[in-house]
């Protein structure tokens, strides 16, 4: 495949035959070697050369991306080529890709990226194995539907640095699949429960005789399938097509005899198989000769059998590494591999699924409104067949700030009101300008800020006004915001070109979004229409104060919070009631990366960041026995003269969480569709309500999704107490945040209502249905130990009384208000009855090491409170181990830098949330001088520990801290020093 380098034009004219078009991301675990393969693509433009492919990561165009040798954002690249069919014919393709970073920090990235793409190309180093990221890609690619091709990369390593015989390779191939088809396995019965055909048969797992698996070392350039293998041996074998000798290739029971004929009985007769004696034994044979023993009289004959019949001058080249590429590459090139297989295997971009589209419109959520299922039902055939003159529609999976002089050909159009705009965008961030008039809001900028979207059907053109829904828009809603498309870009790495309009199936950039998206959005040219699925994001852990050096730049500041949060998915600003601004991010390295786009990028000031912090979480402990909810002093009980009702608090069990959290957003969507307001229940009352039909409805479209539900949950309600018993009945509300679940729980026995049971019309209590889960909603959001918001915890009101009879006349805001105040109090009481905790994030790591630091790295997983989970033995003559491990994220900061340094570079971590841990001890416990009666049980140090880390937070958040005030400080102990 010849080099070209494509004109506008021509780019131009393919973005409009979607037939040509494939839309890529490339996915991998941090340095197993994407960027490296995105060289290889670009140099089929002529973006980089060819013999620089592998060093110059041209799409790592951040300063700090190449000094630390990471991707850091997700970076997009359209890429004209022509490629051969199996006739021979030449096939234009329009590769649209995109490179994500690895680094488990940036991962929200991927998810951007997955969300405009049809194909993930997923690399796996066959020497380092797959890795927490690669899992984690492969998950979000299932749950986004896109369909995937496998690259095994660094096949080199195995033989030049490893030095691993034939069986050892082939088992270190054998595993990556089978590791990563575990995965896919997991993920197609979450996300396809309902289909009756095996994960075997659905064409989702990787199979090398199925085309979707490539064997590379991106670095030396080169990239082959089975399929090229049986076209390569195919004249030494006899009685065999191109078709059969694939599949034979990877069955490990067939070997070739004397007489040139595949034969079973590898197995049995202790023969390499086909796999073996062709694919792995071919490479072996190629490096050993040139790179290992440098052998200079075999070249040629390996030029021979390659089939290559021109000799360039790096062929012949003294330098293996030059050498070795030189030839492999034009064997078989990685780059006209890559591009042979996206075009056979991905779809073409016109072509959806019907389970994408599905997704993507989120039909669970919007199957209880009869409007919305009109509007799906008239948008959904233009999704599954786009087509250019359909209602437009796009999605804008990112925003993100480039350099204006990038903008190559446009016109930069802004804002006729900048001042304006801005304070618009603070007030959707809360934060107040308290600037004088004499200080300048913001300093003329260089930054442009852009939108990565994808049309998927109708066209986006220059000029268009077009619709900008919000994730909880309503069809038809005639409030929403309209927006005029100022500039439309295809995207070249850090450099855009512009274009007028964009067909569908192209993902571009846009500018004049600015103002109105601050992450993600639905575009569409008509109201009748509902917002795309909106992929739950990945939630920072780590928090810093941060302010101005100099306090008169706090509006520049402000400004460049918001661009930060714009073009960073994972960033979030919170503003404390005190001022503080608290900058939310992913990890060390990711807090890095923001300070370094927000000193010389953004703001361009000077700034002060605080030591970290983190999210904690308030939990309560045990208390769901029989016993203990039988006895009513364990209740908080709360009157007035209008109603009563007793409460309690209690832990919710590991199973049925689990439970809840898999249908989390299903319980949510129940709830909302049957959350009604005063007039609502006003009317309801007085037999005017006309919901109960929509509802019913809602009820038989979901039913397979609440069946489902109901199973799992009796599944995990054995061997549970009596209180859990028909909880499927009982749940009056569930908490709105998913990442720390709550339930109100209904165990009034003449009250029957719960998010599945519709509330008795005559029923007057409930008016105070809406005050009480107020109240639950306020309460769960921030605990009484320290603000944090609360977890795993079931409020469970048991008797629910009223004393007079209400009136329609009576309700007011001040009653609700009141009613809200006393029952929010309540709350905490119950809360603050039971055995209190503090839950801590924690990073799970996955640590390859030998033998001989494997001390070494328990040492410093044990310093900073971590445990080590599990040490699984990967290599019994290399004596490797991958030690598995948890540790604190407040303790996390600088640790891979210690493990790295103390192993001397010889282990490299990569940390990732995993979950909340409950830190064993009493969070107000505080010790006493000379008490040594002690319960043994009690762990002391993690009852310090706790005790210390809430009263941080409570001193840091400007909440009371009941400190010890010395009275006597003469009497003081005081250390002889000796002299």
């Amino acid at each position: 495949m010849e080099s070209i380098k494509p004109t506008s034009e021509e780019l131009q004219h393919y973005m409009k035959h979607p037939k040509y078009i494939r839309n890529v991301c490339i996915l991998a675990h941090v340095d197993h070697g994407k960027t490296t393969l995105c060289d290889a693509l670009l140099s089929t433009n002529r973006l980089i050369s060819k013999r620089l492919a592998g060093t110059v990561r041209y799409l790592d165009d951040r300063q700090d991306e190449q000094e630390r040798g990471i991707t850091m954002k997700s970076s997009a690249v359209s890429l004209l080529n022509v490629i051969k069919d199996d006739d021979m014919k030449d096939i234009p393709i329009l590769l649209n890709l995109i490179d994500t970073p690895g680094h488990i920090d940036f991962s929200s990235e991927v998810g951007a990226a997955l969300r405009v793409i049809d194909g993930a190309v997923v690399l796996v180093d066959l020497a380092e194995g797959v890795c927490v990221q690669t899992r984690e890609c492969i998950k979000k690619a299932m749950q986004e539907k896109a369909q995937m091709i496998l690259v095994l990369n660094k096949f080199d390593r195995l033989i030049v640095e490893m030095k691993l015989d034939t069986e050892e390779i082939f088992n270190y191939i054998l595993r990556a699949i089978e590791s990563c088809n575990v995965v896919v396995a997991e993920m197609y019965q979450i996300e396809y429960p309902d289909v009756n055909v095996d994960v075997e048969d659905s064409g989702f797992l990787f199979s090398p005789d199925a085309g979707n698996v490539i064997f590379a070392s991106a670095i030396h350039g080169w990239g082959f399938t089975l399929q090229h293998l049986a076209k390569l041996f195919l004249p030494l074998i006899n009685d065999e097509t191109v078709e059969s000798l694939n599949s034979k290739l990877w069955n490990f029971d067939c070997y070739v005899d004397n007489k040139k004929q595949v034969k079973l009985g590898a197995i049995s007769k202790g023969k390499d198989n086909l796999f073996k004696q062709f694919c792995i034994k071919t490479i072996m044979t190629i490096y050993e000769i040139i790179v290992v023993r440098m052998d200079k009289t075999k070249v040629s004959n390996i030029l021979q059998k390659l089939g290559i019949t021109t000799t360039t001058k790096d062929m012949l080249h003294t330098d293996p590494k030059i050498q070795i590429k030189a030839i492999m590459q034009t064997w078989k090139p990685i780059a006209e591999t890559i591009l042979l297989q996206c075009f056979n295997i991905f779809k073409n971009p016109s072509v959806m699924l019907e389970n994408k589209a599905n997704y993507l419109l989120n039909i669970t959520r919007h199957s209880g409104d009869p409007n919305a299922l009109k509007c799906i039902e008239n948008i959904k055939p233009h999704l599954l067949q786009s087509s250019s003159s359909s209602e437009t529609v796009a999605y804008v999976s990112k925003m993100y700030c480039i350099d204006k002089k990038n903008l190559g050909g446009s016109k930069i159009v802004m804002p006729s009101s900048r001042k304006d705009a801005l304070e618009k965008q603070l007030h959707k961030m809360n934060i107040n300008d308290e600037a004088t008039p004499e200080v300048p809001i913001i300093k003329e900028s260089n930054i442009q800020v852009i939108a990565l979207a994808r049309v998927f059907t109708g066209t986006l053109k220059i000029g268009q006004e077009i619709y900008v829904l919000p994730p909880n828009y309503k069809p038809g809603d005639k409030n929403t915001e309209k927006v005029v498309i100022n500039d439309l870009y295809m995207l070249f790495g850090k450099d855009l070109m512009s274009v007028r309009e964009v067909p569908p199936g192209n993902f571009c950039g846009v500018s004049g979004l600015e103002n109105t998206v601050l992450r993600t959005a639905t575009l569409s040219s008509t109201l009748n229409m509902v917002p795309f699925f909106e992929s739950p994001a990945m939630e920072p852990v780590i928090r810093n104060s941060i302010e101005p050096v100099n306090t008169k730049d706090l509006p520049v500041l402000r400004e460049g919070l918001k661009l930060l949060m714009q073009s960073d998915s994972c960033v979030q600003i919170l503003i404390q009631e005190n001022g503080e601004m608290v900058l939310l991010t992913a990890g060390d390295v990711h807090l890095a990366k923001c300070i370094e786009d927000l000193t010389k990028k953004f703001a361009k000031i000077e700034v002060n960041v605080s030591s970290p912090m983190v999210a904690l979480r308030e939990a309560v402990l045990g208390g769901d026995t029989d016993d203990f909810l039988s006895n009513i002093d364990n209740y908080i009980n709360v009157k007035n003269e209008n109603f009563e009702l007793n409460l309690i608090a209690i832990e919710v069990p590991p199973s049925i969480m689990k439970v809840l959290e898999g249908n989390y957003h299903l319980l949510r969507d129940i709830e909302d569709s049957k959350k009604k307001s005063l007039i609502d229940i006003v009317n309801l009352l007085s037999n005017e309500d006309k919901s109960a039909k929509n509802e019913d409805t809602y009820f038989k479209l979901i039913e397979a999704s609440i069946k489902h539900f109901k199973e799992s949950l009796s599944s995990a309600l054995v061997d549970t107490e009596s209180i859990w018993r028909k909880l499927d009945d009982k749940i009056w509300s569930i908490g709105r945040n998913s990442q720390s679940i709550n339930i109100l729980v209904n165990n009034v026995s003449d009250f029957k209502h719960s998010i599945f049971v519709s509330i008795e019309n005559n029923d007057k209590r409930l008016f105070f249905d809406q005050c009480i889960v107020n109240a639950f909603d306020t309460v769960c959001k921030a605990g009484p130990i320290c603000d944090e918001p609360l977890m795993n915890v079931a409020f469970v009101i048991k008797d629910f009384k009223l004393f007079d009879d209400i009136n329609i006349e009576d309700i007011s805001p001040q009653f609700t208000s009141n009613i809200e105040g006393l029952v929010r109090s309540a709350l905490r009481k119950a809360f603050d009855k039971r055995e209190r905790r503090l839950l801590e994030p924690m990073f799970t790591t996955d640590i390859q090491v030998n033998t001989n630091i494997l001390g070494k790295v328990y040492s410093v997983v044990s310093k900073r409170n971590g445990k080590v989970l599990d040490a699984v033995g990967m290599d019994e003559e290399e004596k490797t181990y991958l030690v598995k491990a948890q540790i604190p994220v407040i303790e996390s900061i600088g640790f891979a830098n210690e493990i790295r340094t103390t192993t001397s570079g010889q282990a490299n971590p990569n940390l990732k949330f995993s979950h909340y841990e409950v830190i064993d001890g009493d969070p107000y416990y505080e010790p006493v001088e000379g008490d040594d009666d002690e319960d043994e049980d009690l762990n002391v140090e993690s009852a310090l520990r706790a005790s210390r880390i809430r009263k941080d937070v409570r001193t840091r958040k400007g909440l009371y801290v009941e400190d010890e005030v010395v009275t006597h400080a003469e009497k003081q102990r005081t250390l002889n020093k000796k002299k």
